[in-house]
């Protein structure tokens, strides 16, 4: 196969960003992790805002195979029916970097040609493997405010094609400085409460402190402020021997121009995360949580007051609020919800139209 002979199926311009991208478990596990591709710790931070914006640009053609099947049709049209397929970008200089640094682009675009580079093999529904040449970008040109590359069907796939996926700020590019810090994030994203031994987190991010203390307070401390102040997700750590214990949790306020409505549902998520966490509730309990809100735009404000009140009676009864956990605290959560209820304008309208979490409720 001739490496030049290349087809073009579609052109994504630069256009306005969204606050949040919808980054790829997949992707990021394989082009960005640590352990396939060691290199990627020395990648310049205008790889990743390149990355970022090609996330944004894209975004509008991003799905989930299972629940949209005839955007997969549509893309094994474009892209998994011919031997190097690919997708070209074009992007504004400045919307990379705001002071034009043309030198520091081209090496992050360099760094993204050079990154997995070789052939890649993508498989069709009809079990039809198409192949492509290239690293994760291809054929990168900078001319006079504006750069272009092209992406092959294997690397566009894995962006557009998102069965798992996290929700990053767009401007976490921008806000940390070095791309090590904007990986770390990335990994941040998939983990919950997790340890490591400092050795390995030197090795894997290129540090050199004497012990773990050392490299939580020098390594650890100011990414943590930066992402306090930036982030959707940040967290605290500790150490014990060669350990250093990490545990994430959501922000709330944040140092960012956003939307409302990503305010709104930043603080939604940071609450059942909160409320996961301290009443050891599962998954289930979650996303019920989580449907019931997005189906009623005032049950947030509801669960919060139930909770203000929950936590009250606590101190009233002089209980620990911990104590609740699970399906104890969900049922007694119950209770309090239909309480608040009562005491909420909606009661006027629909006096049994209190949201139900559980079917189980008791009294406490």
């Amino acid at each position: 196969m001739d490496n030049d002979i290349k087809k073009e199926t579609r052109h994504y311009k630069s256009k306005k960003n969204s606050d949040i991208v919808n980054f790829p478990v997949l992707f990021r596990q394989n082009a960005l992790s640590i352990g396939k591709n060691p290199e990627i710790v020395e990648a310049p931070i205008s790889s990743y805002r390149i990355l970022f914006k090609v996330l944004n640009n894209i975004s509008y053609d991003q799905f989930q195979e299972k629940k949209q099947p005839s955007q997969l049709e549509l893309f094994e049209k474009d892209f998994l029916t011919e031997h190097n397929t690919y997708s070209r970008f074009t992007m504004n200089i400045k919307d990379i970097d705001k002071n034009r640094d043309y030198e520091g682009i081209k090496k992050g675009l360099e760094f993204l040609e050079n990154l997995d580079k070789g052939w890649h093999t993508s498989k069709n529904r009809e079990g039809k493997k198409i192949k492509s040449y290239g690293g994760v970008i291809s054929n990168p040109s900078v001319s006079k405010g504006k750069i272009t590359f092209l992406m092959s069907s294997h690397w566009i796939s894995q962006l557009l094609k998102i069965p798992n996926y996290n929700q990053a700020y767009i401007k976490i590019p921008w806000k940390l400085k070095k791309g090590k810090h904007v990986l770390f994030y990335l990994w941040l994203l998939e983990v919950d409460s997790t340890r490591i031994n400092y050795k390995k987190f030197q090795e894997a991010y290129g540090y050199n402190y004497k012990n773990a203390q050392d490299t939580a307070r020098y390594a650890l401390r100011n990414l943590k402020d930066n992402l306090d102040r930036y982030s959707n997700v940040s967290f605290n750590y500790s150490t014990q021997g060669d350990l250093i214990y990490i545990k994430k949790y959501y922000t709330k306020d944040v140092e960012l121009d956003l939307d409302k409505k990503t305010v709104n549902k930043q603080q939604i998520t940071q609450k059942l995360h909160y409320w996961k966490n301290r009443h050891k509730l599962n998954t289930e309990d979650i996303s019920i949580l989580k449907s019931i809100i997005n189906l009623d735009g005032h049950a947030f404000h509801l669960f919060k007051n139930a909770y203000k009140i929950f936590i009250e009676n606590c101190r009233s009864d002089k209980e620990k609020a911990t104590e609740y956990t699970g399906k104890r605290f969900i049922k007694l959560f119950q209770d309090v919800i239909k309480e608040a209820y009562k005491d909420s304008p909606w009661s006027g309208i629909n006096e049994n139209g209190y949201p139900i979490i559980t079917e189980e409720p008791v009294q406490k």
